[in-house]
């Protein structure tokens, strides 16, 4: 019982924080322009789509964790050591984690220097490399494509402000954005 709700605690803890944010966000001092969505619509948004996360987990693992223990007692070698060899595949390569939170570290330190997009590109490549995917012409159409995507919907739908970077890379990403019909 009580490991069933440290499970539930994570989440009971997130959809607290997520409404205390929600009726902060509320509060912001500026107001919307008639026609335009205000400043508070995007962090009420993530807030709510985090709320629904939060209760479904919940619900999920109240309702469903006694069939998933009923199923889990009655599999084939439920109790031979299937679980451990679970647990030793995903800590074969701790270097990867590693290598993870140092390209996210990077990519934090390069932004305002490459811009978003470079940077960005960049950093879905890399994920993708140090994750072991290796066809090259994939990870090059989708880091592009990723990025892209990614300007486009914070710049032209988030109006969010994005990094355009320094030097040559300035010059670079006020070319994509004319291309994306972004100003």
């Amino acid at each position: 019982m009580i490991g069933k709700v440290k499970a539930l605690a994570p989440y009971a803890a997130l959809l607290a924080a997520a409404a205390y944010l929600y009726h902060d966000a509320g509060a912001f001092a500026s107001a919307a322009r008639p026609g335009q969505l205000g400043p508070d619509f995007w962090p009420r948004a993530v807030l709510v789509l985090l709320m629904i996360v939060c209760v479904c987990e919940i619900v999920r693992r109240v309702v469903f964790a006694r069939a998933a223990q009923d199923a889990a007692d009655a599999a084939p070698g439920a109790h031979s050591g299937e679980r451990d060899v679970e647990a030793d595949a995903s800590e074969r390569f701790p270097w990867r984690l590693g290598a993870g939170i140092a390209i996210t570290i990077g990519y934090v330190l390069v932004l305002d220097w490459l811009g978003f997009f470079v940077a960005t590109a960049l950093y879905l490549a890399l994920f993708m490399i140090v994750g072991r995917y290796r066809r090259r012409r994939v990870i090059a159409i989708t880091s592009v494509a990723g990025s892209l995507a990614f300007v486009f919907v914070f710049m032209k739908i988030v109006y969010v402000s994005l990094p355009l970077g320094a030097g040559p890379f300035r010059t670079f990403s006020t070319w994509i954005l004319a291309m994306l019909g972004i100003r």
